[in-house]
């Protein structure tokens, strides 16, 4: 039941948040899928993922969510080259990746700044971690408190409001360098964002 509602709730923003990474990767790239959920995003760019030869990790720590994930990549043109893992980013140990992906995760881990300083060790010499998620664009003590709430309300977690400064200082934090952040859709105060880092000491 869980899956089903997530997949209903999210999947289609989701899906178009993943379209515009994939756009991005090179060709063969390894990609670490932090919060892959259901699998739903992922299977809905399989043709773009098959095309450019990518190899995909995807971890999650909802066991419901990695269930249906790993069922329905077995069934999928994807099943030779992607899996779902029941883990957490601070416990995995994979990799090298030449990208990791937060897709409207990482607002959802107790520690973002440890999860990034994790990610460093991750990555190859020249790989970046991409997030997609909704920052506020205005102040919101309403949607601060409601956001929360939608956790009782649908079972799903939506994690906190997001700023955009605060995502800014968080990254930085990490040792980390924004060298892109694209404003993908605007709602009212609310704007879905594209953001692209890359470890400070990279070039």
């Amino acid at each position: 039941m869980r899956s089903a509602i997530y997949n209903l709730l999210i999947l289609r923003l989701t899906s178009q948040w993943y379209a515009e990474v994939m756009r991005r990767l090179p060709e063969g790239a390894a990609l670490l899928d932090v919060g892959i959920g259901t699998a739903g995003a992922l299977l809905a760019n399989a043709e773009t993922a098959r095309a450019k030869g990518l190899v995909i990790t995807g971890i999650d720590i909802d066991a419901d969510y990695i269930k249906h994930a790993r069922q329905a990549l077995r069934d999928s043109p994807l099943a030779d080259c992607a899996e779902a893992c029941l883990e957490s980013i601070y416990d995995h140990t994979g990799g090298p990746y030449d990208a990791i992906y937060f897709s409207a995760s990482f607002m959802l881990l107790p520690d973002p700044d440890g999860a990034l300083r994790h990610c460093r060790g991750l990555l190859k010499p020249e790989g970046k971690v991409f997030f997609t998620q909704t920052f506020q664009t205005r102040p919101s003590r309403w949607m601060e408190r409601f956001k929360p709430l939608l956790r009782r309300i649908t079972t799903i977690d939506f994690g906190r409001v997001t700023y955009e400064e605060s995502f800014r200082e968080q990254v930085a934090r990490a040792g980390f360098v924004i060298d892109e952040f694209t404003t993908l859709a605007s709602h009212g105060t609310r704007a879905s964002v594209l953001a692209i880092a890359r470890p400070a000491s990279s070039a």
